[in-house]
Parts: C-alpha cells; sequence; structure tokens
C-alpha cells in the first residue's frame, strides 16, 4: 500500500538528459525555469551547473566539482570558495549562485512530530553489486523504534539495482521513493521529504546532509557503515579519471578536515543535531540569483524577450492567416452566389423565351 506520505510528494516526472556535465540532473533546469516564471526549458545553454554539494575537503579536483564541464565554459557553483578554487586551477569563467535545490518553492507540508527519515548511501552509477548491508538495516532499525513515524529513502538508482527495499521492508520500514537524476521533480520530492520528517539520519555523507539541513531538520550521521574505498571510488566514471584525487579525497589529512565540521553530527537519531546556517552555506543559499538574474545568467531574458516577440509575430500571422481564410471564404461565397444568381438567371431567361416561342 502507498503511504500517505508518498502520496503527498510531487510524482516522479521522467525526462530526457540532456547534458554531459550532469547540470541537469534531478531536474536543474525544469526547477530554474519554474523560478524564472517559464513553463519550460526555454534551451540548455552552454554553461554547466554544479548540481550536488561538494564540501570543502573534498576540492581533491576541480572537475569534480563541476563534472567534467571545460575550462572555458561558464561554470556555475554554490559558494563563493568554489568560485575561488576553480579560477585558481585555471576556470576562466565562474560564478557562484548557490545549488539548484535553492531555487525549488517550500513544499507547504506540516512537519511530522518525533518523525525520522532513514537515508542510506545510494550507489554510484553503473553499480549493481548487491551488497550485504543487514548490518546497518538491523542497527537502525532498533535505534529509531522510538519515533512514532519512520521512513526509508531510497534512491531511484539503487530501487533500480535492487539495494535496500527488500532489507528495509523485512525490517518493517515504510519505502519511500528517493530521488533519480531523471525525475524533473527530484528536488522538490526531496525538499518536500526533508520539510516532512523532524528528523534525518544517515550512515555517510551526501548532498542530502545539507538540503535536509538548510530545510529544517536534524540530523545524524550514525551507524555502522562501509568506508569508502579506493577500489569503490575508482569504479566510478568520474572519480576513475583522476586515481590521484581519489587517494588525496581518502587521506588523513581530508579526514581530519571532514571531522572538523561533521564530528558534532555523529550522535545517535534521537539526539539528531539541526543547523540550517550551516546547511545555508554549504548550497550557497546565499548567492541565490533573483528570478531576473537568473534568467540573464543563463541567457533566458534573452529567449524570453524573443519569445515574447516571436509571440507577437505569431499572433500577428495567425491573425492575417484567420482574415485571409474569412476572406478567401467570403469571395468563395460571393463568387458561388453570383454564380448561383447567374445560373438562375440564365435558366429564367431560356424559360421565358420556351414560353415565347
Amino acid at each position: 500500500m502507498t503511504s500517505s506520505i508518498q502520496n503527498a510528494l510531487p510524482p516522479v516526472v521522467p525526462f530526457r538528459l540532456r547534458v554531459v556535465t550532469g547540470s541537469d540532473y534531478y531536474g536543474a533546469f525544469q526547477e530554474a525555469a519554474a523560478y524564472c516564471g517559464l513553463r519550460r526549458v526555454p534551451y540548455l545553454s552552454p554553461r554547466a551547473w554544479q548540481h550536488g554539494s561538494v564540501p570543502p575537503w573534498q576540492q581533491v579536483q576541480p572537475e569534480m566539482i563541476i563534472s567534467c564541464a571545460p575550462q572555458k565554459v561558464q561554470c556555475l557553483v554554490a559558494r563563493r570558495d568554489e568560485e575561488t578554487y576553480l579560477r585558481q586551477a585555471g576556470f576562466e569563467q565562474v560564478r557562484a549562485i548557490g545549488l539548484p535545490i535553492v531555487y525549488t518553492n517550500p513544499s507547504g507540508v506540516k512537519r511530522i512530530p518525533n518523525s525520522i527519515l532513514i537515508m542510506p548511501m545510494h550507489c554510484i552509477p553503473g553499480d549493481n553489486r548487491a551488497t550485504d548491508n543487514s548490518d546497518y538495516v538491523n542497527e537502525v532499525e532498533r535505534a529509531t523504534r522510538g519515533f512514532d513515524r519512520r521512513a526509508v529513502c531510497v534512491s531511484g538508482r539503487c530501487m533500480a539495482n535492487g539495494l535496500w527495499v527488500s532489507q528495509f521492508q523485512r525490517a518493517g520500514v515504510e519505502v519511500i521513493h528517493g530521488a533519480s537524476v531523471n525525475d524533473a521533480n527530484a528536488l522538490r520530492r526531496m525538499r518536500a521529504l526533508f520539510e516532512t520528517f523532524e528528523f534525518m539520519t544517515t550512515g555517510t555523507y551526501g548532498s542530502h546532509v545539507p538540503y535536509a539541513l538548510y530545510f529544517g531538520a536534524r540530523i545524524s550521521l550514525w551507524g555502522p557503515s562501509r568506508a569508502l574505498t579506493r577500489e569503490y571510488l575508482l569504479r566510478d566514471e568520474l572519480w576513475s579519471r583522476f586515481p590521484d584525487a581519489v587517494d588525496q579525497l581518502l587521506s588523513q589529512e581530508s579526514v581530519e578536515k571532514a571531522e572538523k565540521l561533521l564530528g558534532r553530527f555523529r550522535v545517535e537519531p534521537q539526539r539528531g543535531i539541526a543547523d540550517q546556517d550551516f546547511g545555508g552555506w554549504m548550497v550557497g543559499a546565499e548567492n541565490r540569483l533573483s528570478s531576473s538574474d537568473l534568467r540573464k545568467a543563463f541567457g533566458w531574458d534573452l529567449v524570453a524577450r524573443g519569445r515574447g516577440m516571436f509571440q507577437d509575430v505569431r499572433d500577428q500571422l495567425a491573425l492575417r492567416t484567420r482574415w485571409k481564410r474569412l476572406l478567401t471564404r467570403t469571395n468563395s461565397n460571393y463568387v458561388n452566389d453570383r454564380q448561383r444568381q447567374s445560373d438562375s438567371e440564365r435558366t429564367h431567361r431560356g424559360n421565358t423565351s420556351k414560353e415565347l416561342c
């Protein structure tokens, strides 16, 4: 049976991904278009937009922030420190405008008291290897029994690969469909979830952590989880291009940097920490543009003006066509009427001539 929470979420709306840099992942451009008051995405401009949160300790390879976008392409990132980092690495056009999720609208849902959302780590692209995650599932199930409402959010990719779902269902935990990269409503679905649950717990850091914080949830990084390994990361198509960066990411130095920011969140689920300011900083909320400035950033202001001019011309052509059809129809009717009148007159003259004879 589908849960009331699942029913209240924006529906999954698949769309075709068209940008190799991942800029359109999770419906980013659809959200931007809606924020700008446009009914659809005008077109995909040659710009790269960071699709997920990259914390400071993961600044080990510039291309990982912007998904291998060329250095000459305009790159739109979340935060000022990322803007500086990319400029120093040789990227010529960089601007901090916030992540796509900061352009979503409030869901309007009411937060459920004493509720918790469990978010296990999602798999990397192409990872269809079933993993024994029973230790995490069992531990988090026991640790969350004191909550009045609990559910687990499983990413679309993990669902497709058969990960997590059956294990949590056997444990009696409600399963909710999470984000998919080709879902136009993915970002608004995630916002609605983070605005629904009071707590969120996860075993591994990811974009879901600052997202949940930004939207007011209390989070905990807790539970047994498998540490990221070099072998696992190198199975990712993007990370596999930069093995040295993988080594730096997994270095003790990076681990210590991460703990300086994340250590306070390593608490039990019922003691989750709230920090909207930190979450907002991570996603670049302070850099969010106005709708008019976002249009300019994507070149959509010209499109909008062009579309308006095109619409005016199209309306004029349509009006002219309607008038032409009307005139043609009128002339045709006039000709037909004249023809019928002429035929009638000839018939009348013929009948009259017969009578005179």
